[in-house]
This record gives C-alpha cells, sequence and structure tokens, in this order.
C-alpha cells in the first residue's frame, strides 16, 4: 500500500519507470496499478500515457509493452484512449505479440463509446484483425480461448446479445474465409459462435466446404458438416433436406475423384468414401444428443447409403441400433439390411451387431429392462424373428448368468438353440454351459 501524497506517489512511479524490463514488468504493472488507485485518472493518465507515447516505449520489450498497455484495460471509461493510444500504435505496425495484446485491450472498449467516430475506429481495428497473419491475434476474437467470465467476450456475450450478435457476424464470420491462414480457417469453423451467426449464410458456407476435395475442403468440411447437424438438432433448420443433398453431392463425386486417388497413399486414398463413412461415424458418435422424435428422421439416410455402398452396413447397423427405441426397431433395422445384402455377408454383420445390444448407448431401451424381459426380448428375436445369432451372446452375458433368472424357461431355450438348424448358434450353444451351482440362491437379486 501507498500511504503518500501524490505528489510522492508519481515519484515513485518515475523511479518504477527506470526500473522496467522483462523480468519485472509484472510487479512495475501491478505497483503503478496500486498508484492508479490512489490517485487521479487525470493524473495517473498523464504520466502514464507519457510512457506509452515515447519513442523509447518499445525498447523496453515486449513482455514490459504488453504488461503497460493492459493497464489501458482499467480506463475504459475514457474512452478517448482508442483515438488517442490504441488507434496509433495498431497503425505503426507492432510486434505480433502486441498486436494480440492491443485487440485484447480493445475488446473491453466495445460498446463503450457512444460515438461512431470511436466505434468506426473499433470495428475497423477488429476486422483487420480478423485476417492477422498472426493466429493468436485471430484466436483472441474468440470466446473460447479465454472462455471464463472476466474475458471481454464472455462479458459481452451475457450482456449484450445484439452487439454480440453484430460481433460475430461481422467478425469471426469474416475470419472464416481468412485469405491466408488455413489455421485461422480451421479455429473459426470450430469455435464460431454459430448460435448468433445468420443461419442461411453459414449454411451456404458450410455446404460449399463439404463438397470441396482441395485442401481446405479436406480440412474444414467435417467442421462445417458439424455445424449444419447442429442447426438440425436445434431446429434451426427444419428437417434433413439440407444434409440429404450434401451427402448426395458428395456421392456424385465418387466417379471422377475416387477414380484418380485410388491406393495413392494414406492421405489421398478414396476420398468421396471415406468422407461418407466419417460422416456415418459422425452421426453415430452424434445421435445420442437428438431426442427420439429427431432420431427417427435419420432413418431416412439408410437407403441413400447403401446405395453408395453395401459395405457400410456395419457402420449402417450401428447407426439403426442407436435410433432403436424398441425391439420392433430394431428388427427393422435388421430387415433393412437382410434385404439389401447377401446372405452369408449379412450373417457376418449381424454376428457384429449382436455385441452391441449389450453397450449402454445402443438400444438405450434395454438397460431399463428386467432380467426376465431381457429373456423375453430375446425368446422373441429367436422364437418369432428366426435371429439366434444376434442374441446368444447377449443371452450368455446379460440373462443365463443372472441369479434371479427363471432356470426353466433358460434351459428350454438353451435345448432349443443346441438343436439349431445354424451351425454357428449350434456351436455356441452346445460349447456353453450355465454357471448355476446347486446352492445358488435363485431369490437374490441381479
Amino acid at each position: 500500500t501507498f500511504d503518500l501524497t501524490p505528489e510522492n506517489l508519481l515519484k515513485h512511479f518515475d523511479l518504477l519507470k527506470t526500473r522496467l524490463n522483462a523480468s519485472n514488468a509484472k510487479f512495475i504493472s501491478d505497483a503503478m496499478l496500486s498508484i492508479s488507485i490512489k490517485i487521479s485518472d487525470e493524473i495517473f493518465l498523464k504520466s502514464y500515457l507519457e510512457i506509452i507515447r515515447n519513442e523509447q516505449f518499445q525498447k523496453f520489450g515486449i513482455t514490459a509493452n504488453k504488461e503497460l498497455l493492459r493497464l489501458l484495460i482499467q480506463y475504459v471509461s475514457d474512452t478517448s484512449l482508442i483515438t488517442t493510444v490504441i488507434k496509433p500504435l495498431w497503425d505503426s505496425h507492432p510486434h505480433q505479440d502486441i498486436r494480440a495484446c492491443l485487440i485484447l485491450i480493445l475488446l473491453h472498449f466495445i460498446g463503450k463509446s457512444h460515438s461512431n467516430d470511436d466505434n468506426n475506429i473499433i470495428w475497423n481495428i477488429l476486422e483487420q484483425a480478423a485476417y492477422d497473419e498472426y493466429l493468436p491475434v485471430v484466436e483472441n476474437l474468440f470466446v473460447s480461448y479465454r472462455g471464463y467470465s472476466r474475458w471481454p467476450l464472455s462479458k459481452l456475450k451475457y450482456s449484450s446479445k445484439n452487439l454480440f450478435e453484430t460481433f460475430v457476424n461481422q467478425i469471426q464470420f469474416k475470419i472464416l474465409d481468412h485469405p491466408r491462414l488455413l489455421e485461422a480457417r480451421t479455429y473459426a469453423w470450430s469455435y464460431l459462435e454459430y448460435e448468433y451467426c445468420h443461419t442461411n449464410e453459414l449454411i451456404n458456407k458450410a455446404q460449399n466446404l463439404c463438397i470441396r476435395f482441395d485442401k481446405d475442403g479436406n480440412v474444414l468440411w467435417i467442421n462445417a458438416f458439424q455445424k449444419i447437424i447442429l442447426f438440425y438438432k436445434q431446429r434451426k433448420i427444419s428437417s434433413l433436406n439440407i444434409v440429404i443433398d450434401i451427402i448426395k453431392k458428395i456421392m456424385s463425386y465418387r466417379d471422377d475423384v475416387d477414380a484418380k486417388q485410388n491406393a495413392i497413399n494414406n492421405q489421398h486414398d478414396l476420398p468421396v468414401y471415406r468422407r461418407i463413412q466419417t460422416i456415418l461415424r459422425n452421426l453415430i458418435s452424434k445421435i445420442n444428443e437428438f431426442d427420439n422424435e429427431k432420431k427417427i428422421h435419420f432413418r431416412s439416410l439408410i437407403p441413400i447409403f447403401l446405395q453408395f455402398d453395401k459395405i457400410l452396413a456395419p457402420l449402417i447397423g450401428k447407426l439403426l441400433l442407436k435410433i432403436a427405441q424398441n425391439k420392433e426397431d430394431i428388427e427393422d433395422a435388421l430387415k433393412i439390411l437382410q434385404d439389401n445384402l447377401p446372405e452369408i455377408y449379412f450373417e457376418r454383420i449381424l454376428t457384429e451387431l449382436s455385441g452391441f445390444l449389450q453397450k449402454e448407448d445402443y438400444c438405450h431401451f434395454i438397460k431399463h429392462l428386467s432380467v426376465d424381459e431381457k429373456l423375453n426380448l430375446a425368446q422373441w428375436f429367436i422364437m418369432e424373428k428366426n435371429r439366434p445369432l444376434f442374441v446368444f451372446d447377449f443371452l450368455q452375458d446379460s440373462v443365463f448368468n443372472q441369479a434371479s433368472i427363471d432356470r426353466e424357461k433358460c434351459q428350454n431355450l438353451l435345448r432349443y438353440l443346441r438343436q439349431s438348424e445354424n451351425l454357428t448358434v449350434r456351436e455356441k450353444a452346445i460349447n456353453y454351459t450355465v454357471a448355476w451351482r446347486d446352492d445358488d440362491d435363485v431369490d437374490n437379486n441381479d
């Protein structure tokens, strides 16, 4: 603390200036901040700005420059600093780290001035920053870069929706077309505050990227596609027609693109097929984020994927199992695959998919069933739908080994399976031995 007169405090301030270097810049800056609290803004700023404007200022070094400049944040109410300090420094094309620091400071001034001239300067500098060739400058223009409550963009986001929306559409959106840095475009697609964007404009950009197979398209398309899926999730688009259109357009490039990039190398091999494969995997990973009503709509994509290439069946099956809300939905999914695949290939897929019955994020309704209900489910697939191969592992791992299960029903079902015409099922059933012991307490819960 400084229990001194303003005159003596200014003497200490002048002394601090002479001691300033990179190693003690943070300490000196904090000390100056303490002094600023004890004297009037006018007196402090007069001495402080003499340092900033001095031609020797840059010789203090980048670290010292940044620490001193950050003191400007304490004076955002004095909007004259925009024209007298920030703009001249920015126009002088300072070191890249100083530019990043100036943008951080400038963000605090958004919405503080009622002067059109001041606001024009702010937005003009921010637009220049959007195309800056130093990535940290660009990153400073996103909430995610410093996503805590004191970060100026976080404050703006929750205090002034209209102003933040303007910022997103005028500045962040601009970075999607950064003319030189692919890293900046990638960052923008990853962290753009898309909820505040003009939906149609963003969708148009995303659609164009999804069907590009150049360097930009190969890097950016997945983030662009995910934005469209998020729009559907948030009901900003009412149907999957846009998604269907994108998928069909991607598929239409197969003969041209994949024919030229077939077995070239691990980075350029069948790019159209790989992109469709990635879309399916992405949908599988995201589908549980949708409500049941929206999940069902994704079934409309299945014929398109199957028509493109039947070897996508394992992924298609996984997607259908995640969509399924009851046993009938599961059976419908299996029937779709059976009708479109050769018998031997379908049986292999059926075996692969059987393992997902026991996974919590697939066929989510199963985890809510009692042991007896699980047994009934398996019996339904075996007796009525003739799909013993699909449920045998499920029976073995989740039903037969439960102490409270009806043993007689299990024994009868196992005897039935040991007579199956499907040799794989018969082999599994004959080689399986129930784990019950004579002294098991059948009244125990699972």
